[in-house]
């Protein structure tokens, strides 16, 4: 008796197994990479009073789309996505991306742009609204990083105060680390390997 109980039948091996589960270790999967990087380009600089652009030069190819996107954000939590370019793959050592921003609270006014070697586009709007607002900064950055999936190329802030908390571009790895108080708004250019709609 003490013999059949430890032996196991060929059957119930089949339906249930004698042996212990193993633990499957899981995978980890790192976020991708973005495959360009972007210098800026200081000589091309162009700057007045209401209007700011710079040039990047475009190092790298890329094997997957690319979402060149400029979103903004309120302090309700909404979010206004004014356009997405698709960047296709391919190889673009050498190529410029061109990016601007322009805001006059006298007039209400205040417009965006990218031009992407050669082919640019430009969004504008005008409203009463605009010009309550009585602090606008923007910053660009310098050089993109290769380690990152999510880079703010351009960061414009905008408050109807006096002065705002302020978001540093090198924190903003991701739309969720936005940070605004009553009054506040900001308007990011970003470079990413997925659309920012997906990632919101």
């Amino acid at each position: 008796m003490l013999k059949q109980m430890l032996v196991c039948s060929l059957s119930a091996l089949l339906l249930a197994g004698c042996s212990s589960e193993e633990a499957v270790p899981k995978k980890v999967v790192k976020p991708m990479e973005l495959p360009l990087t972007l210098k800026m380009d200081e000589s091309k600089e162009h700057t007045n009073p209401n209007k700011t652009e710079f040039t990047y030069t475009i190092s790298g190819q890329s094997n997957q789309p690319l979402y060149l996107t400029g979103t903004e954000y309120f302090h309700s939590g909404e979010q206004k996505i004014w356009f997405t370019k698709v960047i296709q793959p391919g190889q673009y050592e050498g190529k410029k991306l061109k990016l601007g921003e322009q805001f006059d609270t006298t007039k209400g006014y205040r417009s965006f742009l990218y031009d992407l070697d050669g082919t640019m586009q430009k969004w504008s709007e005008q409203s009463d609204e605009l010009k309550d607002f009585l602090y606008s900064g923007v910053s660009f950055r310098e050089k993109t990083l290769l380690r990152s999936d999510y880079q703010v190329l351009m960061l414009e802030q905008s408050s109807i105060h006096q002065s705002m908390r302020g978001n540093q571009m090198d924190q903003l790895d991701a739309p969720q680390d936005v940070k605004l108080s009553k009054g506040e708004r900001i308007f990011i250019i970003s470079l990413s390997t997925k659309p920012v709609r997906d990632i919101l």
